[in-house]
Parts: C-alpha cells; sequence; structure tokens
C-alpha cells in the first residue's frame, strides 16, 4: 500500500458547499504553487491520453474521489474524510443525480444529472475569491438566493460552459478566470480564455420572486432528502422521486407549453429571459430538440421549468394540485379528452405516486363515470387499479345482488330512478374501485340480475346528480370497508342454495297461528316466502324458484308493501327464526340472518336519499296502524321516501292495534263456536269429499266465509284454485291458462265470460304468467308458443330453467360445459367469454335451485354434483327426443 503523503505546511479549510476542484485550487493559490504540484503531492495519478479518454482516471475527480485518495487528501490536508467526500458529487448521489455503474461519471439521463461544467454566480465568486460551490453543478441548480440572482451559464467572452475539463496544472490557478481553451489562435492553453468571471452579466431578482422561492425548496428537498409538503402531505416522498415528478412537469412546460401562457403564468422578467435565444451561443438552442428530457442548457430554462412544476406541486392537497395541473394540461392541449390516464407513463422514469395520483385529479371532468368509480377520484389519493381479479371475486362474495337496503335508500334519488331497479346496479357498482373490472363482468360477479348496458345508463343518470362526487365517496369507503374488515355472510354461497323448501306452507299456518297473524288467501303467504328469500339470498325476490310468476308485478310489489306496513314485531320474529332454521338444514350455524354495513361510512357525505335513522319512529307506527295505504301515506306525512319508509318497518315492525274487549271476545267466540260446528273431520267431508264450495258451506252452515277460510287454514286444508272461484277473487292461475289457451287453444273472449272478467284483463293475466299471446287473424302461432310447449313437454327438472330468452341455449352450453376440466377451459373450448359462461351457469343453479358444478381447484378438476348430473341426462333425454321427432316429421313429409 502507498505511503499516505506528508501534510502540507499551509493549510486552507473548505468554505461550506465547496467543490472538491475550488478548494485544490485555492489550495495551490495559496500556496503559490502550479495545480499540478498539489495533486502530485496528495497522491493523484497522472493522466494518460487513450484517444478521447484518460485511462482509469475521472474526467474530474470532483465527480467521484475513492478511497485510497480520499484518506490522501485528508491527511496531507488534515480534513476529515467525511469532509473531502462532501466536496466531491458522490454527496448527491441518490438525492439530486444518479451515479453511473462504477461510480466514476453522473447519468445525464436521470434527474437532470449534468456530467461536466458548472454555473456559477459572479457575486459569489467575487466575495469568496474565486471559490466555486459544489451544489452550481446540479441539473436543479439556477439562482443564487444570496444575491438574488440567476446563476451564469457560460463564459461572456468565449460562450463555453466553464469546468467543462480539468483546469492545466502547469500554472498557479486563478479560479475566477475561465479556464477553458482560448478561443484566440495561438493563445496559450495553460492561460485558458482568461475571462473575469465575477463581472459575467445574470439576470438579477427582485425579493420574494417566485424563482428564488422554488430555489430554496429545491435546496430543501435535497439537503432534508425527503418532501412533506402540499400533496406529499399525506404520503411524504424520497427526493429522487419529489425531483422525479418536478423534472417530469418542466418537460410538459419546456416542450409544449405556448409562449402567450408562459408569459401569462410567469413574471415577464424570468420569462422572456426563457423565450430569448442566447446570442453569445445559439447552437444551444438547436442542440435542445428534447426540451427537458435532459437538464436544460440554461438556467432560466431550467428556473422556468422548476417553477411552474413547483406551482402546481405546492397545492395545499392532491385536489387542489390537480386542478393547478389542469390549467398545464389544456394550456398545451385544446383538449383534455386528448390526454389518456396512461399518458403520464411517457412523462419519464421514477414519478412518485402521488404525482400520478395529481395526474388522476387533473383528468376528473373528462373521466367516465365509472372511472371516477375505478381510480378512486374523489377520495384523498386518487390511483390506478391495484387490485387483481381474485381480489374482486372474493370481494362479490361479499356483497348482495340487491344492495343492502339501509345504503340503497341513502343512495336512491327520491324521484327519477326506481329503487329496485338501482340496487343490482349498486351491487355490481361496489366491484368497480381498485380494479380493472368491466361492468358486464361486475353484474355477472354480483349475480347477474342487471348487465352492463342498464348499470351503464344508470351511472349517467347518477352522475347529473350534484351528491354524485358523494356517492362515489362512499362506494369507496364501503369497497374499502368490505376488503378489509369482510362481512359474516357469505353472499357467494347463499346465492346457491337451494330455497325450494323455504317457508311451506304447514310452517306458515303454524306461524300465523302462534302470532294470532291471519294466514290469508295464499297470497300473503307468497308474500312472506319471497320477502324471507330476499333477505336470506340477496336476490330479487322474482328469482324465488317457487314455480309461480307475479313476483315482480306492480301488483305484487303494491302488496308486499302493505303486508310490510301490516307486520308486527311478533310475526317478524317468527320468521327471523324460521330464517335461521332454514340457514341450519343447509349447514349454515355461523352466519345471521341478514347484515347492514355501518352507516357510519356515510358521515359527513351529503346523498340524495334521506337518512331512515331521522325518521320518527312513534309517529310512523301510528300512521301506518291508521291507513289504508299507510306507507304512501306515511312517506308523504314525513316528508320521506317509500323506500326508508320499508326499511325503517322491516328493521322496527310497528306493534298491532290491540282489540278492543268486545272484539276480541266476539271474534274469538265466533271462531270457537265454527270449530266446534265444523270439526276438520266434517269440513274435510263438505269441502274435499262432497266438493262443495265455501260459499255453499257457509249457506249451510251459518259461517262467514271469512271464517271459514281462516278455518281452512288452521285445519291445514288447502283451498281449490277452480274458475269457478275466479270471478270472485279475479285470479287466474298458469296451469289452468296454458291447459285452456295453450292445449285446448281456446280464445280470450271465452275465458274472460266464463270467469267474469274483461278480455283485456285476462290477457293481462296471459302477460303475467309469461303466456304466449296468438296473433290477430287466426294465423299460425306455432313459433310463439314453442317455448312454452317446450318448458311443457320437457323433463321435471328442467321446467324452472326453460323461461326467459336462450333457456335451451344455456341448458346446452351447461351440457357441452360439463366435459371440461374447468370452466375457463370450457369458454375457451367453446369459443365463449368465461364470465358469460359462468354468469349463465349460475343463472341455471338459480332456477334449478341448488349447485349443478363443484368448480376446479388446484390438482383437482371440475365435477357434477349429484343434480347436475340429473340435469345433464334430462337435458341429453330431451335432446334425443327432439331429435327424432324431427326425423319422423321428415320421413312424413316424404
Amino acid at each position: 500500500m502507498r505511503e499516505l503523503a506528508r501534510t502540507l505546511p499551509i493549510r486552507l479549510p473548505p468554505l461550506p458547499g465547496e467543490a472538491l476542484d475550488s478548494w485544490l485550487e485555492a489550495t495551490a493559490r495559496r500556496m503559490d504553487t502550479t495545480l499540478g504540484d498539489v495533486l502530485l503531492h496528495f497522491g493523484f495519478p497522472g493522466r494518460q491520453r487513450a484517444g478521447n479518454q484518460f485511462r482509469g482516471i475521472p474526467t474530474d475527480w470532483t465527480i467521484f474521489l475513492d478511497e485510497r485518495l480520499t484518506a490522501a487528501v485528508a491527511h496531507a490536508s488534515g480534513t476529515a474524510p467525511e469532509a473531502v467526500t462532501a466536496m466531491t458529487l458522490a454527496h448527491y448521489d441518490g438525492r439530486a443525480l444518479q451515479m453511473s455503474s462504477g461510480g466514476r461519471a453522473v447519468s445525464r439521463h436521470v434527474l437532470w444529472g449534468r456530467g461536466r461544467g458548472s454555473r456559477f454566480c459572479p457575486d459569489c465568486l467575487r466575495s469568496s475569491g474565486g471559490r466555486w460551490q459544489l451544489s452550481w453543478r446540479l441539473g436543479f441548480s439556477f439562482a443564487c438566493t444570496r444575491h438574488r440572482r440567476l446563476l451564469a451559464d457560460r463564459c461572456p467572452h468565449c460562450g463555453q460552459v466553464p469546468r467543462q475539463r480539468p483546469r492545466s496544472g502547469r500554472s498557479v490557478p486563478r479560479p475566477e478566470l475561465c479556464g477553458n481553451p482560448p478561443i484566440r489562435p495561438g493563445g496559450l492553453i495553460s492561460a485558458g480564455c482568461g475571462t473575469d468571471l465575477t463581472h459575467a452579466p445574470t439576470l438579477p431578482l427582485p425579493a420574494g420572486h417566485p424563482v428564488l422561492a422554488a430555489q430554496d425548496r429545491v435546496m430543501e428537498i435535497i439537503e432534508t432528502q425527503t418532501a412533506a409538503f402540499g400533496p406529499y402531505r399525506t404520503a411524504p416522498q424520497r427526493a429522487p422521486a419529489v425531483l422525479a415528478d418536478i423534472r417530469a412537469l418542466g418537460i410538459r412546460v419546456l416542450s409544449d407549453l405556448p409562449a402567450a401562457a408562459l408569459r401569462e403564468q410567469m413574471p415577464a422578467d424570468i420569462a422572456e429571459a426563457h423565450l430569448a435565444t442566447d446570442p453569445v451561443a445559439p447552437h444551444l438552442e438547436r442542440a435542445a430538440d428534447r426540451p427537458g428530457f435532459m437538464a436544460p442548457p440554461r438556467a432560466a430554462d431550467t428556473a422556468v421549468a422548476v417553477t411552474m412544476a413547483l406551482g402546481i406541486l405546492q397545492q395545499p392537497g392532491i385536489h387542489p394540485a390537480g386542478e393547478a395541473l389542469r390549467g398545464l394540461l389544456e394550456a398545451v392541449r385544446e383538449e383534455l379528452t386528448q390526454i389518456s390516464v396512461t399518458s403520464i407513463d411517457d412523462w419519464g422514469r421514477g414519478i412518485s405516486p402521488v404525482l400520478q395520483s395529481v395526474h388522476l385529479a387533473a383528468l376528473a371532468p373528462s373521466l367516465r363515470p365509472s372511472e371516477h368509480l375505478r381510480y378512486r377520484i374523489t377520495t384523498e389519493t386518487p390511483r390506478r387499479p391495484t387490485r387483481t381479479a381474485r381480489d374482486i371475486e372474493q370481494r362479490a362474495r361479499k356483497i348482495p345482488a340487491m344492495f343492502w337496503t339501509s345504503w340503497a335508500v341513502r343512495l336512491t334519488p327520491p324521484e327519477g330512478i326506481y329503487a329496485r331497479a338501482l340496487a343490482p346496479a349498486l351491487a355490481a357498482l361496489l366491484l368497480i374501485p381498485d380494479s380493472r373490472t368491466s361492468l358486464d363482468e361486475a353484474a355477472g360477479l354480483a349475480g347477474d340480475v342487471i348487465d352492463g348496458i342498464e348499470i351503464s345508463r344508470l351511472l349517467q343518470e347518477l352522475d347529473d346528480l350534484p351528491q354524485w362526487p358523494d356517492i362515489v365517496t362512499a362506494l369507496d369507503r364501503l369497497a374499502d370497508h368490505l376488503d378489509t374488515d369482510g362481512t359474516p355472510i357469505d353472499y357467494g354461497r347463499r346465492r346457491l342454495l337451494d330455497y325450494t323448501g323455504l317457508l311451506p306452507h304447514d310452517r306458515w299456518l303454524a306461524i300465523c297461528r302462534r302470532t294470532g297473524t291471519p294466514p290469508g288467501t295464499g297470497r300473503r303467504e307468497r308474500i312472506a316466502r319471497s320477502q324471507l328469500f330476499r333477505r336470506l339470498s340477496g336476490l330479487p325476490a322474482e328469482s324465488l324458484p317457487d314455480g309461480q310468476g307475479g313476483l315482480d308485478s306492480a301488483e305484487f310489489r303494491a302488496t308486499s308493501l302493505r303486508f310490510t306496513a301490516l307486520q308486527t314485531p311478533e310475526l317478524a320474529h317468527a320468521l327471523q327464526q324460521e330464517a335461521l332454521n332454514f340457514l341450519a338444514s343447509q349447514h349454515i350455524h355461523d352466519e345471521p340472518v341478514t347484515w347492514q354495513p355501518p352507516t357510519a361510512l356515510l358521515s359527513g357525505l351529503s346523498l340524495p336519499g334521506p337518512d331512515p335513522a331521522h325518521i320518527d319512529l312513534p309517529r310512523l307506527h301510528q300512521l301506518v296502524r291508521a291507513r289504508k295505504h299507510p306507507v304512501q301515506h306515511a312517506a308523504q306525512v314525513l316528508g320521506t321516501t317509500v323506500e326508508a319508509i320499508r326499511h325503517v318497518l322491516d328493521e322496527r315492525p310497528a306493534p298491532a292495534l290491540p282489540l278492543t274487549k268486545n272484539a276480541a271476545r266476539a271474534t274469538g267466540r265466533i271462531r270457537q263456536q265454527a270449530r266446534q260446528a265444523i270439526p276438520a273431520e266434517r269440513f274435510s267431508q263438505l269441502y274435499l269429499d262432497e266438493h262443495r264450495s265455501l260459499q255453499q258451506i257457509a249457506d249451510l252452515t251459518g259461517f262467514s266465509r271469512s271464517v271459514l277460510t281462516d278455518l281452512a287454514k288452521e285445519y291445514g286444508i288447502p283451498l281449490r284454485e277452480g274458475p269457478q272461484d275466479y270471478r270472485r277473487r279475479g285470479t287466474i292461475e298458469r296451469d289452468w291458462l296454458i291447459e285452456q289457451y295453450v292445449h285446448r287453444r281456446r280464445t280470450l273472449p271465452d275465458l274472460a265470460r266464463e270467469t267474469g272478467m274483461s278480455t283485456a284483463n285476462m290477457a293481462r293475466w296471459a302477460k303475467t304468467h309469461n303466456v304466449p299471446l296468438r296473433s290477430r287473424g287466426g294465423a299460425s302461432h306455432s313459433q310463439a308458443l314453442r317455448a312454452a310447449d317446450q318448458a311443457h313437454r320437457a323433463p321435471r327438472v328442467l321446467r324452472p330453467a326453460l323461461s326467459g330468452q336462450g333457456a335451451s341455449e344455456r341448458l346446452s352450453r351447461f351440457a357441452a360445459a360439463s366435459a371440461f376440466p374447468s370452466l375457463s377451459e370450457a369458454a375457451s373450448g367453446l369459443g365463449l367469454n368465461t364470465f358469460t359462461l359462468v354468469a349463465q351457469i349460475n343463472r341455471i343453479e338459480r332456477e334449478l335451485g341448488g349447485p349443478l358444478l363443484v368448480r376446479a381447484e388446484r390438482g383437482r378438476p371440475m365435477t357434477l354434483t349429484p343434480l347436475g348430473r340429473r340435469v345433464l341426462r334430462a337435458i341429453r333425454t330431451s335432446q334425443d327426443s327432439v331429435m327424432k321427432s324431427e326425423v319422423h316429421s321428415g320421413s312424413e313429409r316424404r
């Protein structure tokens, strides 16, 4: 190891922030010796030129000093090694610049690195006797805040950047003079250009000038190595990321900002300095083909770029910064829509997530409503999606197909959008935040109750509301809550349960007897079952696989609304217990019947719908017990919506009005007399064996039809649904209508006359039961009746799935998919979208009341369930039957 150099006879301490080359020159000058002698004393190796490089030696010792030389310089000068290193650009490595591999050069393509040369302040050179600051070599250094002026870029005489190459070691240095090669032929190289740089002209800046403030902020970022101001306050960033953000915005300013916009946004002095052509070195203007992608050649250019960038990045938050950036983007583009979410990817490497959030906030007005959700535009930190497809599938299992009512009430406007239409859309939209899922895919994952086109239409209506930003915030908060805390209910599993045994008739009668509830004529039982189904499954009531139509009719919904108002706490408790028993029968013991997300997540938001918590509950109970149409009347009186009233009554039913003593005694006495006069055996004989009607039994016994109806329900005797009762009740059953109209080919007027109703009313019943009507004029109607005929002749197990458009195609696709090891491979083999195939099979499983497939898992292929095997056999049997029929028809024609 080489012996360390002897200590210098005269020691000169470095100035704060001084560059190594400046200190070495000042030391040589102090000792009145050549720079070469000082370098030789410290042990610096001699330079041996190999082409345009020096073999094994940096072109500038100020960039990097290895450990041996650092120790030698420190020993000889009496300076700490750390102080010696602090005089090289390695001091800023990883903060304001990035060293190239090997550490002997500065990367010019990162953080505006400057490989050679230095700007300078003439006043600083004059006051310090020619000492040069290390920071002047940084690409982000453009102004002297002490003397309030721009830094000079070049020698005013030769037009070259100072310190592009090491100063000659053959003379005693004079660092205040330009050391570049002389421009006069025959001049001494050792003397250099020789221009006194302390008199170089630069632009003076008044106190408080934004350029000076920008320079102070940049140096603060570099020295503290972090930023926690403005939009970085909630997510502090390291210095390289913040400087990369400044550089990215600076590129936009230097490359695209028109001169007129620049003059509007910057002080006139710095704007004109930036726009002016340099008379000394016009070639620099031609060299800047991509302004800002590398360190700007002039201090004025850098000052403009950094000052305007910090004008955006020093706003008090991401959204104010986004508004400021929007102004810049609109100035550089005629229309903001020309700029996409991914445009920022071309702005340069190393951009922080904070600037990406600011960019999204800037684009907010030009984004579609679904993109407001996808990029979480209204949150404090908008971002591009980070959730995987598996994450979104897991979130879908936590969401009911019909959105939670406590939230749907708050998010639904009082007018313009129906709550029942918006509920499935809200459920699907909850899968959009922080995901790349399309609207169609979200609809399929959330239960396939709605399609992407309808969701998009409803989104447009919500986007028109003044509360739209708060609606987005509410859904963002709820999505975060579900991802973080989950739910106590697996709605994905609930959607696939077999609900055919939910609330059987005998259980309904038992509940009615126990709670003192009149069982009704059958419609009340259907309402109770459909509402219980919706609470358990999260699906719409019309998805109930009970084989009964009309659950989605306006008449049924109106009756359901009245049932909600008339429900008592005793009946609600009994139905709740029935639901728990049903879950237990499905081997679910650890879930509640229902669950609602905490409404505290809606705190501080202005939403279009009313808050059910503000409804006067005692007054509501009083109102619903006193009117024929209590829910609508209560909503009008209390100034709220029908859905809000329905939700409150579902959670807190109104107590039943107490009967007067006389009425109670009279009702009880009459029913007791009816039980004694007509015991179960006698009632069965009269009604079932002798086929007497209720009216005939009433005429025979003297008891009213309503008492006899209640007695039949109590005895568990099913009431007939025959044509003789249609005129009285106005009800048409689907099986009877298909038999008479489809198979016997009777006309609607004929059926209307028999049942005592109008032809138009009979046509409405046909529409309710999905019975296709024959065209007028007696034309063939085989095509219109084909679907109903196929359903009638199909195996019983398939009939619930043979309703609606495309039913046969869905069943055929299930049969074809069952041969593949997974649904994704099946979709690929059949040329289908995976989400479409999954949604169609999910629909068949709901309609048939149970799972058909055990989905594939790692190492285990997809298999059929017992129900799936039955359905597959039935499909193949049905297909064989159709083929034989077609062959037979063809032979007859031949």
